[in-house]
C-alpha cells in the first residue's frame, strides 16, 4: 500500500476536536465510509482514525481519535487528507480524482466548453484547466459549487450555468 489519493483538506477548527474539511467534488458522501485517513507531514503519510463525521450546513467535519479540543487540532489546519489505495478502490464513486479528470469533456448550458487538459493543486482550492476548441485555455476552481453533474466514467463534466466565471464570447 504505497499509493495515496488526495480527497480533502483541513480548512479550520471546529468545536470539541472536530476539524472542518473541504473535499474535492464528489467525495463528501464517499468519505462517510472511510475510517482511516492519512495526513501528509513533511512528505510522510501519518494515519489518523476517524471517530465521528458530522455534516452541518453543507460542511463536513471530522473528529479523530485522541483529538479532543482546539489545541489538539490546531496543528492539523491546512493539511491535505489522503486515503489509501485500498480504500480508494472500495469507494462507490471515483469521479473526484484528478487522475480521472484529464480528457473529460466540459459542458455549460448545453454547449461544449472544451476538454480538461490539466489539474492543479493550489493553496485556496484545486483548479482544472480547460482547453477550448479555439485553443484558449481557461481555469476553473474544482469545487462542488461549480458543477451540476460529474460523470467521469463517460468523461463528461457539466458546469452550472452560473459557475462564476465569465467567457468573453457570452
Amino acid at each position: 500500500m504505497n499509493d495515496f489519493y488526495f480527497v480533502a483538506q483541513i480548512v479550520s477548527a471546529g468545536k470539541d476536536g472536530f476539524v472542518k474539511i473541504q473535499s474535492v467534488p464528489g467525495i463528501s458522501d464517499c468519505l462517510k465510509n472511510v475510517h482511516e485517513i492519512y495526513l501528509d507531514f513533511w512528505g510522510k503519510k501519518k494515519k489518523f482514525i476517524v471517530e465521528e463525521i458530522l455534516e452541518l450546513k453543507n460542511s463536513l467535519f471530522l473528529k479523530f481519535i485522541n483529538f479532543n479540543d482546539s489545541r489538539d487540532i490546531s496543528v492539523l489546519i491546512g493539511h491535505k487528507i489522503f486515503i489509501s489505495e485500498k480504500d480508494f478502490e472500495n469507494l462507490p464513486h471515483k469521479n473526484f480524482s484528478d487522475q480521472f479528470l484529464i480528457g473529460c469533456n466540459v459542458f455549460r448550458s448545453g454547449d461544449h466548453l472544451g476538454v480538461v487538459k490539466n489539474f492543479y493543486n493550489t493553496p485556496a482550492n484545486d483548479v482544472i484547466e480547460i482547453l477550448k476548441s479555439d485553443g484558449e485555455e481557461i481555469l476553473i476552481p474544482y469545487v462542488d459549487a461549480y458543477f451540476e453533474k460529474m460523470d467521469v466514467k463517460n468523461k463528461i463534466l457539466i458546469l452550472k450555468p452560473d459557475a462564476g466565471f465569465y467567457d468573453d464570447e457570452d
